[in-house]
């Protein structure tokens, strides 16, 4: 069974220091991610989430400032870091300010000798009725101007539909019959590379003990079980980025877009991380089936039988959203359970492409129904007469039913706990639909 999966466009916000770039992307996304601050050169993380505008859904990136002469080793690293974010964009978001500066025409030669499309914003236009100011921009040769007011908000949706008429058509890649992607995923040096070499008996990853040290994903292909797993070592997920880590970071995103199940690898001797959290979240998102493997662990000292418990337990109170993911304890130097991770992998990649039996989800619904009914909503009660199954990898369900919008959110997830808990969907992420019964 081939599986589909979709490509989204990158956006990429770029222009001078202190121009309102991260202003831009927090106004974009409604929400404060990048910091914003009056000093030149303060967002040196790179930001990046995924956002939809008129149906049409694409990441979008907030860089550092480019500097066209850059003097010291920060704002070298800034340049290379934004360059790079160019080569991987579809599609460039050049801002300035009003006082159109000299170097802003040298940004704008850059982004014409990348031949990428390009939108220009002129920033900090806050009267909505300002339609000469940054008039200079129109020299830069790089298409419509749009002037927004990224503090008020002014304008911003037509630079959006300008923004998605420019997009490519989204790509939908398809991986060969029966072959199934798995992403290991972790932060640097965590031991991605060590367990796939382990997991292969050869060394097809560069390991060094330097943070980072795999750029570019490496694929390998393996046969489990009548099986063909493409297996993909990513670099690590910065929480700071540098240079071209930033870069190696958007193509960990697209990974994740286009694999089936991904490994997501711990450090035991640090805990389970902000970052780590932030990527099982991308892969559940996503409907990735997940697993997650404490590496590391021939190096935590005094273990008693209770050690593993413990951890596990730590982890699932610090990420209550990875209750039902399966957790494995392994050391990619030693080989320890190196296997089991697979085997775990391997049945979470087979629940992904089960079916469950129409009977037996039914007569589940019927159980839960009568055990549990819904809440009333309004002086009447919702009810759900029948249930099936309309696809895999990944599951979805379709509930058709009686006032189905009214249906509460904290109902929903006790089918979602009822069903994974009967038919043992561990590590699976599925989506629940409820309809109308009438349509």
């Amino acid at each position: 069974m081939a599986t589909k999966f979709e490509k989204l466009p990158i956006v990429a916000i770029v222009g001078r220091p202190n121009v309102g770039k991260s202003s831009l992307f927090n106004r974009i996304l409604h929400r404060r991610i990048a910091i914003v601050h009056d000093l030149p050169g303060v967002t040196r993380d790179r930001n990046y989430a995924e956002f939809e505008w008129n149906g049409r859904r694409f990441v979008l990136v907030d860089t550092g400032g480019l500097l066209p002469n850059p003097e010291t080793e920060l704002e070298f690293g800034v340049v290379r870091q934004v360059e790079n974010a160019i080569a991987e964009a579809d599609l460039l978001v050049f801002v300035v300010e009003p006082d159109i500066h000299p170097e802003d025409f040298e940004v704008a030669d850059l982004l014409r000798r990348s031949g990428k499309p390009a939108i220009v914003v002129v920033n900090k236009v806050d009267d909505p009725l300002d339609n000469w100011s940054g008039a200079e921009a129109e020299r830069f040769g790089l298409g419509e101007v749009f002037r927004v007011s990224a503090k008020y908000g002014h304008n911003t949706g037509d630079f959006l539909d300008a923004v998605v008429e420019k997009l490519p058509p989204t790509k939908i890649s398809e991986t060969e019959e029966d072959v199934i992607r798995l992403a290991i995923v972790g932060h640097p040096n965590v031991g991605k590379s060590s367990y796939l070499n382990k997991l292969l008996g050869k060394e097809i990853a560069l390991v060094h003990p330097e943070p980072g040290t795999t750029r570019d994903p490496v694929n390998a292909h393996i046969k489990y079980y009548g099986t063909t797993y493409e297996v993909v070592d990513t670099a690590g997920l910065y929480h700071r980025q540098k240079d071209i880590d930033f870069f190696s970071a958007l193509r960990t995103i697209r990974v994740l877009e286009n694999c089936d199940v991904a490994l997501l690898l711990l450090d035991a001797t640090v805990g389970i991380t902000r970052q780590d959290k932030r990527i099982a979240d991308m892969a559940l998102s996503r409907y990735r089936g997940l697993v997650i493997a404490v590496n590391k662990w021939d190096l935590v000292e005094n273990k008693s039988r209770r050690t593993m418990l413990e951890y596990e337990e730590m982890i699932r109170q610090e990420a209550p959203f990875l209750a039902h993911i399966p957790i494995v304890f392994i050391s990619a130097k030693t080989g320890l359970r190196v296997r089991t991770a697979f085997d775990m992998v391997h049945r979470v990649a087979q629940k992904r492409r089960e079916r469950v039996k129409t009977s037996e989800l039914n007569r589940l619904v019927w159980h839960l129904q009568t055990e549990q009914p819904p809440p009333v909503y309004r002086g009447r009660r919702p009810k759900i007469y029948y249930a099936t199954q309309v696809d895999v990898a990944p599951p979805e369900f379709v509930f058709f039913a009686r006032l189905p919008k009214a249906i509460s959110p904290s109902y929903r997830r006790y089918i979602t706990n009822k069903i994974r808990e009967q038919f043992g969907f561990e590590g699976v992420p599925f989506k629940l639909i409820f309809r109308d019964k009438r349509r």
